[in-house]
């Protein structure tokens, strides 16, 4: 089945602009062991989901009309904080940008108000160079950047 993602992607991150502005208040994953399948962010308008598409192709993002609940969701998955991302909560949201394509690493990545050399970033597990046993699912990290050859 051929797909127009660039449409799909369009309509479902429609909602990612709305957070630019906002104040992160919380971050939350599902985890459904071993792998994360959805990153929660909780900023002052409420609660947004980001998590894989047709088989995490792409990255959907959306305002969810009810938070996530804390705890244990079956015997092997669970819902709770993902700590790295704790240094991004308080910190107002200057900008999101899509990153990667369809089956290429499609994801977010959003930068934070004085934090020039940090930003929180999800990817679509499908990079290219995915671990053995990982589909439909998320790749959750950091983007550390320098701007003076200090840092080399």
């Amino acid at each position: 089945m051929d797909y127009d993602y660039p449409q799909l992607i369009k309509e479902r991150t429609i909602d990612l602009v709305e957070i630019e502005g906002q104040v992160l208040e919380n971050v939350l994953i599902n985890v459904v062991e071993p792998e994360y399948n959805v990153l929660y962010l909780k900023v002052s308008s409420g609660w947004y989901s980001a998590c894989g598409e047709i088989g995490s192709e792409i990255l959907g993002f959306k305002k969810l009309e009810e938070p996530p609940i804390e705890g244990a969701t079956s015997q092997s998955s669970w819902v709770g904080p993902y700590k790295p991302f704790n240094i991004f909560i308080g910190k107002k949201i200057n900008n999101t940008r899509h990153i990667g394509e369809a089956w290429n690493g499609h994801g977010f990545e959003i930068s934070f108000e004085n934090m020039a050399d940090r930003t929180l970033i999800v990817q679509s597990i499908y990079t290219g160079t995915e671990p053995e046993g990982f589909d439909d699912c998320l790749r959750l990290g950091i983007g550390q950047y320098s701007y003076e050859t200090g840092n080399i």
